[in-house]
């Protein structure tokens, strides 16, 4: 897999916002090099440490996100909220299934992870950027 870049065309024009999703795509950054490299020592346990910070950074981030939202009077914040949770849900059935043995963290994995979470802010999070910037101008 290949690691994420941060660049502008990730930028929400929130200086809060985007050093949150930087700290998050350094996190994934992190689970992919581990996946490579094998880590340190037993991969299945640094897989499932990793997801664990994955998942406790998303549940971080989705608050602050969600309260600023909030703020902005978002008005597609429910349908935000909804992928949110649906990503947490995810996210927990996947840390389960490692804590369990019944999945191993492979490049498939790796691959929904990255592809999501790209998505969620190149479209998803880009529509409220959009939302801000025509309220401004």
């Amino acid at each position: 897999m290949a690691q994420i870049t941060w660049n502008d065309s990730y930028s929400v024009n929130n200086d809060i916002i985007d050093a949150q999703h930087q700290e998050w795509i350094a996190i994934y950054n992190k689970l992919d090099r581990d996946l490579l490299t094998g880590g340190s020592g037993d991969l299945a346990t640094a897989a499932a440490d990793a997801l664990q910070a994955m998942q406790d950074y998303a549940n971080y981030h989705f608050r602050q996100e969600e309260q600023y939202l909030k703020e902005i009077n978002y008005p597609d914040l429910v349908v935000h909220k909804r992928l949110h949770t649906d990503f947490d849900d995810q996210l927990y059935g996947y840390g389960r299934q490692l804590r369990n043995g019944q999945l191993v963290l492979s490049s498939e994995l790796v691959s929904v992870l990255k592809n999501w979470l790209q998505h969620h802010i190149l479209h998803e999070d880009q529509k409220y950027c959009a939302l801000i910037s025509q309220s401004q101008g």
